[in-house]
């Protein structure tokens, strides 16, 4: 039987889902399809798109939430992980679901299990999936959290997916090689349904195995084309694409060319007034305080790193850059730190408690020196003395730079929201 349940607060109810699973990822499907099942949810009786990729996962989400809301239909999106709270993973018409519905999709899930061990990832999904067909979505659009083949938001069987890029991450899981990653990705295709693939040089395995899948490739390149902001479409329409500085402009081609080949294609003038203000905390997001241009920015693998120091390059202010970095012990962290390494005037390590995953500071202080021996580094007991000590050792317009896991930068903009409210004084 399912274990009691915990009480009122959502808090205490995530707290609780934490202890539930033997193993915070595992990956298998039977679990989850078979609690979706007990509470009605498969199949799904609305519209899903599901977006996978390493990078951009969730800007195209964004993406297709605002096309859609503008053109009159009431969406429901799922995303992972969070920055400053769990609510952020379920919206509904751009809207954070509230304590207590989620609670109350909780509640449904624990009465269902049963004997059924669910995972902490497998209960968010399964929460996102009950609260949308609730509300009565027309759409719902699930970002993968981990591969595709064997994550939980595959037991939905997806109308058109996208696959935005494909890069060297959570190995341990899902192979050491794009060739082999792109197998796990192309995992959320199916059958006779569009598959719209995002990168212009995808890895060699990926269009022979959506071909084997029976997917209807679309690939970038090959079936519609992108150049800069000018985006030609597989039916031979043209559109352009908003200049969004913290947005990369392949991922919105890839939400506007999905849509299209599902047969809801989106005009001109519906393109530009949904995107145009388009912008999600924590990619590219800029921010000033104190007189110091903050930039956060959720780049914890090597490819997203890439990306970050050339929008560095490109900005060229020569005003001098601190950093403010964490990110899990599975990523490629050296790497990761070799590539922003010249452009870094400081780095300020924060101790993130209670994170197991997470890398000590004193690890990557370690891996900076060997970089640069003349680099200066400093490790900090929280984020909140990084965050006083980059703002403290910096000078009125400088950058400071915050990348990593969504741990670190969901706790430095909270940092600098308590700042900017007056409830955090530097000291």
């Amino acid at each position: 039987m399912a274990q009691s349940q915990p009480g009122a607060s959502l808090d205490a109810w995530l707290a609780h889902l934490e202890t539930l699973h033997p193993q915070k990822i595992d990956l298998e499907l039977l679990r989850a399809r078979t609690v979706a099942q007990r509470l009605g949810l498969l199949p799904a009786a609305m519209t899903t798109i599901t977006v996978a990729g390493t990078n951009g996962k969730g800007s195209c989400v964004a993406a297709l939430a605002a096309l859609l809301k503008a053109r009159g239909y009431l969406v429901g999106c799922y995303t992972s992980p969070h920055l400053l709270n769990f609510n952020e993973r379920i919206t509904i018409d751009q809207t954070p679901a509230s304590d207590g519905e989620i609670i109350t999709a909780f509640e449904a899930i624990e009465d269902s299990r049963q004997d059924i061990s669910l995972s902490y990832f497998e209960f968010a999904t399964l929460a996102s999936l009950y609260l949308f067909k609730r509300a009565g979505v027309d759409f719902q659009v699930l970002e993968v959290g981990l591969g595709g083949r064997l994550d939980a938001v595959n037991i939905v069987d997806a109308d058109a997916c996208v696959i935005t890029s494909i890069g060297v991450d959570h190995t341990e899981w899902l192979g050491d090689t794009r060739e082999l990653i792109a197998i796990e990705k192309a995992g959320v295709a199916r059958a006779g349904r569009p598959a719209v693939v995002a990168e212009q040089d995808p890895p060699g395995t990926l269009m022979p195995e959506l071909s084997d899948i029976g997917a209807r490739g679309v690939s970038l390149g090959r079936d519609w084309q992108r150049e800069h902001d000018r985006l030609l479409l597989p039916d031979g329409t043209e559109r352009q694409l908003p200049d969004l500085p913290s947005l990369q402009a392949s991922n919105l081609a890839a939400a506007v060319t999905v849509l299209s080949v599902l047969g809801e294609p989106m005009s001109q003038e519906i393109i530009s007034r949904a995107l145009v203000t388009l912008s999600i905390p924590g990619r590219q997001q800029q921010l000033m305080y104190g007189e110091r241009n903050w930039l956060l920015d959720v780049a914890h693998n090597e490819e997203a790193v890439t990306v970050l120091a050339r929008l560095l390059e490109v900005d060229g202010s020569g005003s001098p850059c601190h950093a403010v970095f964490g990110a899990m012990v599975d990523k490629p962290l050296r790497a990761m730190m070799a590539r922003l390494a010249p452009a870094i005037a400081s780095w300020h390590l924060p101790l993130h408690q209670g994170v197991a995953r997470a890398a000590p500071p004193e690890d990557l202080k370690t891996m900076i020196v060997e970089l640069d021996r003349g680099a200066e580094v400093y490790c900090h007991e929280s984020p909140q003395a990084a965050f006083q000590a980059a703002q403290s050792g910096s000078e009125p317009g400088d950058r400071i730079l915050v990348f990593g896991s969504f741990v670190t930068v969901g706790a430095q903009l909270e940092c600098l929201q308590r700042a900017q409210s007056g409830r955090e004084t530097l000291n």
